[in-house]
């Protein structure tokens, strides 16, 4: 009998994430959510599976450092900036470099992308990259 479960059809044909992570002043907070949606519907549009994140305040062992010290979050004690991570999911690195060059073509995503660089914080820059799996 065929394995039908779900997560185990996305696991076995999303091979390929893309990350991209901001630094955003907290005040941005709801508007990053608001385009946030028209972003995700776009990439599910183009057969990606894209997921939007913001960081936890967690904590962690003495020795381990934490991301938003890394991506050097102003004031990170008082929380005027946060780090946002939108993961977007690929069959594979041909179908991401696909959906990448529409994008740079696509007039509305990049209306989109425009609004939503001018909610990063000043001074920073989109990170981004994309991962190849590691099979144990």
């Amino acid at each position: 009998m065929e394995n039908t479960d779900p997560a185990t059809e996305v696991e076995e044909t999303r091979h390929y994430p893309g990350l991209s992570l901001i630094r955003a002043p907290k005040a941005n907070h709801k508007s990053i959510e608001q385009i946030g949606k028209p972003i995700v519907q776009w990439f599910k549009n183009h057969g990606a599976r894209p997921e939007i994140y913001n960081l936890s305040t967690s904590e962690f062992p003495e020795g381990v450092e934490r991301i938003a010290k890394t991506l050097s979050i102003k004031d990170e004690d008082e929380e005027e900036e946060e780090v946002w991570a939108l993961l977007q999911l690929y069959r594979d690195q041909a179908h991401a470099n696909e959906v990448n060059a529409k994008m740079m073509q696509d007039e509305s995503i990049g209306a989109l992308m425009k609004e939503f660089g001018d909610l990063i914080s000043e001074g920073s820059n989109l990170i981004m990259g994309g991962f190849s799996r590691l099979r144990l």
